[in-house]
């Protein structure tokens, strides 16, 4: 189960939604890349406290962060900015490699079945080619929810993929080690750690 966090929790830091005992902003990297990162977030994950598009907003200063699917505000495709961009999706038709490196990237943000979904209804990702991620040799880290195939993996690790893949493997392993950290904090609010 993944556990939400209202706006003003008490006792909770606002930008990491962690207990402010265990909070990671001071730990939060910063990674500047060449490539764009659009993350486009289900709206059922704005509030979750274990969604890690967030920590991947916060660690790249470049990165974009969209909603998609609140009742209460429209989405807008135009918002994309589609020139030079691929989708960060592992399932379907994809290069590991793009001949010419995207400008851009789109990352979708949600369970499998909200990715899927947002991909199918939104016209324009479809028309986009796709980028795969390679077998990645990565340590074992432990996991908020269990993976459902060997491909699955949160969207900080799949950036973090993305990002190695585009721009080099010490930019993916600085994502990858906030990425543990963050798991390790998470696991102790539960106290699973």
């Amino acid at each position: 189960m993944r556990y939400a966090s209202l706006p003003g929790l008490p006792g909770r830091c606002g930008r990491c939604f962690l207990p402010q005992a265990l909070c990671l902003c001071e730990a939060i990297p910063q990674v500047q890349t060449k490539t764009r990162f659009t993350i486009v977030r289900h709206s059922n994950e704005d509030w979750k406290s274990t969604n890690t598009a967030r920590l991947a907003a916060l660690a790249m200063p470049q990165a974009r962060l969209i909603s998609y699917g609140d009742r209460d505000r429209s989405f807008r495709e135009e918002a994309l900015e589609l020139e030079g961009a691929c989708v960060l999706f592992p399932e379907g038709q994809g290069t590991e490699r793009p001949p010419i490196a995207p400008q851009q990237v789109i990352v979708l943000d949600g369970t499998w079945a909200q990715a899927r979904r947002m991909l199918q209804r939104i016209p324009a990702l479809r028309t986009l080619p796709r980028l795969a991620l390679p077998p990645r040799s990565t340590r074992a880290i432990r996991r908020l929810r269990q993976a459902h195939a060997p491909h699955a993996m949160s969207t900080l690790e799949a950036i973090a993929g993305a990002v190695a893949l585009l721009e080099g493997e010490e930019s993916g392993r600085i994502l990858d080690d906030l990425y543990v950290l963050f798991v390790h904090r998470v696991l102790q609010t539960r106290g699973e750690a």
